[in-house]
């Protein structure tokens, strides 16, 4: 009688399986894949610069570059660079590592410039769901390229991995802990007295 039973449930089961059809694979256009990036990176960026934002070297802690958003500003100043034995000083130029690609799609758009020379890049999708972000080195010779591997999670840039390692981090958005905060009030006040 089991086996009765046990063949019946396989019979159905297995004739369920042949009225199945097939799931189609969906692969996205290079289009596609370079609008969802580059909406990644705005809303990354556009995130950051309203909310503050801590960019950590993985490779070496516990470095960071501790961010406000223009809002929060201390004194006019809103950057530090605190390396891996605690020294603070400030950043008066930066450009924030989840911003780098749309700003340069920001500058190609304003310049009516095509994807070549100094505006040249490339997106790519990884199996794993990282993007690989390549553009031409500031500097360089043309089609000399950096690489960028950018992990992504609930649409926000959460780290990069660069071609030299000392520049690979982490992203942790706002608002920065007390203590970070008062590290940059510290770092700031020390440098007005410096220049004052």
């Amino acid at each position: 009688m089991k086996r009765i039973i046990f063949g019946l449930a396989l019979t159905v089961l297995l004739s369920g399986c042949t009225n199945a059809t097939p799931t189609p694979i969906h692969t996205k256009t290079q289009a596609q894949i370079e609008t969802e990036f580059l909406k990644i990176a705005d809303d990354s960026c556009n995130k950051a610069q309203a909310e503050d934002i801590i960019e950590r070297m993985t490779n070496d802690v516990p470095a960071r570059i501790i961010v406000l958003a223009r809002d929060h500003a201390y004194k006019n100043y809103s950057a530090i660079y605190v390396d891996n034995k605690g020294v603070a000083q400030v950043v008066y130029e930066l450009e924030l590592t989840v911003c780098g690609p749309s700003h340069l799609i920001s500058m190609q758009k304003e310049a009516h410039h095509d994807n070549s020379g100094d505006y040249e890049h490339h997106i790519k999708e990884n199996p794993e769901g990282t993007y690989s972000w390549n553009e031409h080195v500031p500097g360089e010779a043309v089609g000399v390229l950096s690489a960028t591997t950018f992990s992504v999670k609930d649409g926000l840039i959460t780290a990069s991995k660069a071609d030299d390692s000392k520049y690979d981090r982490t992203f942790e958005y706002g608002p920065i802990t007390g203590v970070d905060l008062q590290t940059l009030k510290d770092a700031v006040d020390a440098e007005l007295i410096r220049i004052g």
